[in-house]
């Protein structure tokens, strides 16, 4: 299984594998739910780690000649990182994420509050808005099936985006993204077939690894706080749903924000075809409140009027979220501090149900957000938050600008880094 405690390490005594031992996650992730990650992220490696190994190969120059992801340690500090997917509920962002992102891109790095990292799916249609993110992450890199979403009639603005994708990546995206002289950053992973090529032909050990949690939103969030060393992160259209239709059809051009479903179709991609899949979950929806009390801002669901509808959902995009889920979770347990702000305002991300029989998820009061019970046991802060993207944003600055004008150790933290607590 992907290392849950990645952020911080984990200890020689710790199987991250054996939920028995992982006390944190019992009452809130299920061992069924668990043990279904588990068993996917072992069928994915055995069946695509052949073809990672050999794209590794093929990549070499490609090392010698771009950035290593270790380069980039530390350029988050201070900056909040927005990891924009490509789920339906994009459009309830788009325009606030426009504004975020057209106000602070104009300044010098140092003053910068952000950092945006996109899915590959979304990095032409945030071009084709006037949207330039700072970073596209590709991570289910093997085959060329993204390759026009990258490398194909991208207009000129899209230089000043940098790529960052494994050494795994498909040989022809890496090459067709470099031809057109746009900046690489590049990684490894820990998944054997790389892990073993990469040692044996590059000469490199683990210092490059990161485990990226399988989908792009994860890994943003992962090299958000692990690489960048932010605190902060939002996401948005981060779904991992799609609304349920009459028919499959109308099913597959709501599962992107776009409608664009070639790269999942059987005949153009990867042939997943998730669209057509009869899983279901509890998804949410966010209604402002038009009045609320002192005390209720962001960080508080008091705020807003939320209600629960049934929506679709894969097995793939599951793992992705009890991946996710776990992850958040694990890190309660030490005395660290970020916060995780979901703003998709839609999907299944941090709605847990306590029963998973047919007769408890029938009731409302058997589902609740992951908000409720994920706060640091040291700190007591809470860790993960459901809320709007221009609430969440305008607390991040709200807070940084009250820590900018105090010394280090009047802060939370010495370092002086930002802290929502």
């Amino acid at each position: 299984m992907a290392k849950f405690d990645h952020l911080k390490g984990i200890k020689k005594d710790r199987d991250p594998n054996d939920y028995e031992g992982r006390k944190e996650l019992h009452g809130i992730i299920h061992k069924d739910h668990f043990d279904f990650v588990k068993h996917i992220n072992e069928s994915t490696t055995r069946h695509l780690g052949k073809g990672w190994g050999e794209n590794v190969i093929k990549n070499k120059k490609l090392w010698r000649r771009h950035q290593k992801l270790n380069d980039c340690r530390g350029i988050g500090k201070n900056k909040c990182v927005i990891g924009i997917g490509a789920g339906p509920s994009f459009h309830k962002n788009k325009d606030v994420l426009k504004d975020i992102v057209n106000r602070d891109g104009i300044k010098p790095w140092a003053d910068r509050d952000f950092i945006t990292i996109a899915s590959n799916h979304q990095y032409k249609p945030l071009l084709e808005m006037g949207i330039i993110p700072d970073f596209v992450l590709l991570v289910d890199a093997g085959n060329d099936a993204v390759y026009d979403q990258l490398c194909k009639d991208i207009p000129k603005i899209g230089q000043n985006t940098t790529l960052i994708t494994g050494v795994h990546a498909n040989p022809k995206i890496t090459k067709g993204w470099t031809n057109q002289d746009r900046g690489l950053v590049l990684y490894s992973t820990n998944a054997p077939d790389v892990k073993e090529t990469f040692e044996k032909h590059y000469g490199r050990g683990t210092r490059h690894e990161i485990e990226l949690g399988g989908n792009v939103l994860n890994g943003a969030w992962m090299i958000g706080t692990g690489i960048f060393n932010s605190t902060v992160y939002m996401c948005v259209g981060n779904d991992l749903s799609f609304p349920i239709k009459e028919t499959v059809d109308e099913q597959r051009k709501a599962y992107y924000s776009d409608g664009d479903y070639t790269t999942n179709a059987k005949e153009t991609g990867s042939g997943r075809d998730e669209a057509s899949s009869q899983k279901q979950w509890g998804g949410f929806k966010l209604e402002k409140r038009k009045v609320w009390l002192p005390g209720e801002d962001v960080g508080s669901l008091k705020r807003y009027n939320i209600e629960l509808e049934l929506v679709g959902t894969s097995k793939t995009l599951w793992v992705y979220k009890c991946w996710l889920e776990s992850t958040i979770v694990s890190q309660t347990t030490f005395p660290t501090h970020f916060h995780y702000f979901n703003c998709s305002e839609s999907g299944i991300l941090g709605v847990m149900a306590r029963e998973l029989d047919d007769s408890s998820l029938r009731k409302p009061d058997n589902w609740y957000l992951l908000d409720e019970v994920c706060f640091n046991k040291h700190t007591k802060a809470p860790m993960y938050h459901t809320a709007m993207l221009k609430d969440a944003a305008n607390l991040f600055i709200k807070t940084k600008r009250s820590y900018k004008w105090q010394e280090p150790h009047d802060a939370n933290y010495a370092d002086g880094s930002v802290s929502l607590n």
